[in-house]
């Protein structure tokens, strides 16, 4: 009840002062567009009641002629006389005296009058053209200008008025936006709440966040014991693994309000405005204690502080440190618990993780097995499946996916049933969105020569060969040439059960598969025949090299060092010597080699199996791992 009173209360003022706002803004809007009415008008009386030209002034004036109009009337010996101008004043003019006495001015060059015509109609010519002519042709054509100058004279005040009206219209409203404070209100609903029941999985992170549900439902017990509960939560965690769903859950669990802002809500170019937000954030939320105010992506906001003095460094600095005094005003009766999430923890300012502030980290991470078993049976509700679909065996191949991919995969899944017209979603829905979501979606409408397609079959037969090879590679689950993402083709591996660990054999292996492809093309076209298509393999064999030494000491250091691990930043630091860094770039090139060099002596041994599994890939276009393994083994069998 007494959130309803609340809530009624507030939507009531703030509907009282958007009212006064837009009162405001309107009245600002219409004195400008009067002063711009009455200056438009004040413009118009003035052209009104100028004097006007005499009308016998006005039949003297010469008036344009087209060349076209004068040849025609020539022909109709309408002409009388014609003055040809020849001085610099009146050069490329010629002043046309109609017989009715009319008088017209004609722009031509001297050479295209026709002479003859006019001397055969008895025109009378003459090479001086009357001054009093050219004077008023003159004055008629600048007054013809000053129409176009009368006009915009009139309209200018009126455009100016409008222009200025729609800048403050436009100002008001931003500056009103400025001044609002970040953070979406959603109050406990029990038609809209999300409970611990509807988030799958993540049980040791629901554990943690027990005591912070204790607390919200009842703050003075904690107060009682002289027990102080975490004022800030910090939940840490790759994308779409559920940490603003959890922190719904946990709002929804509670039956508190819940305040939901981005990091990016209290970013702005003016230096005040975002410590302005944050004021206004933690006003509203000591208002409606206890609540839960919940601040995604934090390491926008929260980013470790600067020392430049730029306008930018000066606003971020102002608005973590509002945050860090907010955080430090919470007190603990009041009932008001801060989460953050981010997946970028070591980014943030040390001061924010002290204790007092975001103390408490929750790791959301990737979901097991049977996490991911749950997960999809949670997605699954509503979607009919039909009886071939095995969510267990599903949960069992998407190792490495996150929650939100696991939604996006069944989603897909059931848009290609609805495409087809289907009424529920089989296991080739599954799998084809499955491979959408793994290695992107097939492209149509591309066409590729013979020669382009033969090239890609030999290069997806390299990797797929070479990981059918190494004993420690992950099982090859698919390899095609059908055209998919931005990948001509593409060759799937995929783990055998759940991996937290990697070892130095496997993460070789993967190397060497990155390098099947430039290899296959090598061995079988020519070292000059090697395509552009191994780009993407390339940039992830460096990757993967460099970070075997550099961060997980994993390299073939020469002289039996000791292993060490670099962040990027140190080894790029210009007070590491150089000696030093050519060791680390040695290290990773070692790697590269000895993986190039075991995907040649695979594919060299084996290259009647390559030729034959490209040759199938050509025919069937794409085969699972078990089809490629038989492949191979048939095309390596001795004859009888």
């Amino acid at each position: 009840m007494r959130h309803q009173m609340r809530r009624i209360f507030h939507a009531a003022r703030k509907r009282r002062a958007i009212r006064r706002f837009r009162s405001r803004r309107g009245i600002a809007f219409a004195v400008l567009l009067a002063l711009g009415l009455a200056g438009s008008a004040t413009m118009l009386g003035l052209r009104l009641f100028q004097p006007a030209a005499p009308a016998a002034e006005l039949r003297a004036v010469p008036t344009p002629m087209p060349f076209s109009t004068f040849t025609a009337a020539l022909e109709r010996g309408d002409v009388a006389k014609v003055a040809i101008g020849i001085s610099a004043e009146d050069y490329q003019r010629a002043l046309v005296t109609m017989r009715d006495g009319s008088r017209h001015l004609l722009r031509a060059p001297v050479e295209w009058l026709p002479k003859d015509a006019m001397l055969a109609h008895g025109v009378e010519i003459s090479f001086d053209i009357p001054r009093e002519a050219l004077e008023a042709a003159n004055a008629q054509q600048a007054s013809a200008g000053s129409v176009l100058v009368a006009v915009m004279e009139v309209l200018a005040p009126l455009l100016l008025a409008l222009l200025l009206g729609t800048m403050l219209f436009m100002a008001l409203g931003h500056m009103r936006r400025m001044r609002g404070s970040a953070g979406r209100l959603y109050e406990p609903d029990a038609s809209r709440r999300v409970a611990f029941q509807d988030v799958a999985g993540q049980d040791a992170a629901k554990a943690e966040l027990g005591d912070v549900l204790a607390y919200l439902r009842d703050p003075h017990r904690f107060d009682a014991v002289g027990a102080k509960p975490p004022r800030g939560v910090l939940l840490l965690g790759p994308p779409g693994t559920g940490k603003t769903l959890l922190a719904r859950a946990l709002a929804g669990a509670a039956g508190v309000p819940f305040f939901h802002a981005s990091g990016s809500d209290f970013v702005e170019m003016f230096v005040g405005v975002g410590a302005s937000r944050v004021r206004r954030l933690f006003e509203r939320a000591r208002k409606h204690a206890p609540c839960i105010v919940f601040i995604d992506e934090i390491d926008t906001v929260g980013a470790a502080r600067t020392s430049g003095a730029a306008g930018g460094d000066r606003e971020h600095n102002q608005t973590i440190t509002q945050l860090l005094t907010a955080m430090d005003g919470i007190e603990s009766s009041t009932g008001v618990v801060v989460i953050g999430a981010t997946n970028f923890a070591e980014a943030l300012d040390p001061a924010l993780l002290r204790p007092g502030r975001f103390d408490r980290h929750v790791t959301v991470g990737l979901p097991t097995l049977a996490e991911r078993a749950a997960i999809l049976r949670v997605h699954a509700r509503g979607k009919p499946l039909a009886a071939d679909v095995d969510l267990d065996g599903l949960a069992q191949r998407s190792g490495g996916m996150s929650g939100a991919d696991l939604e996006s995969l069944l989603n897909a899944a059931a848009v290609l049933a609805a495409r087809d017209g289907r009424k529920e979603i089989t296991r080739h829905d599954i799998e084809a969105a499955f491979d959408t979501v793994l290695i992107g979606a097939e492209r149509d409408g591309l066409r590729l020569s013979e020669h382009d397609k033969r090239v890609t079959a030999v290069h997806e037969a390299g990797h797929a060969l070479v990981a059918l090879r190494m004993p420690a590679s992950d099982p090859l689950h698919k390899v095609t040439v059908l055209p998919r993402g931005q990948a001509l083709g593409v060759a799937v591996m995929q783990p055998d059960g759940e991996r937290v660990l990697e070892t130095r054999a496997r993460l070789k292996a993967r190397l060497a598969y990155g390098y099947g492809g430039r290899v296959a093309e090598e061995v079988i076209f020519g070292r000059e025949v090697a395509s552009t298509g191994a780009q993407g393999d390339l940039v992830m064999v460096t990757d993967l090299a460099r970070r075997m030494v550099l961060e997980w000491g994993l390299g073939e250091d020469e002289g039996g060092s000791a292993p060490l691990s670099w962040s990027r930043r140190q080894a790029a630091d210009p007070t590491v010597s150089r000696d030093a860094q050519l060791r680390l770039e040695r290290s990773v090139q070692r790697l590269a080699d000895e993986a190039y060099a075991r995907a040649t002596e695979i594919l060299t041994r084996e290259r009647a199996g390559l030729l034959a599994l490209a040759e199938a890939l050509l025919e069937r276009e794409t085969l699972t791992g078990d089809e490629a393994r038989a492949v191979v083994d048939r095309a390596l069998q001795p004859a009888d």
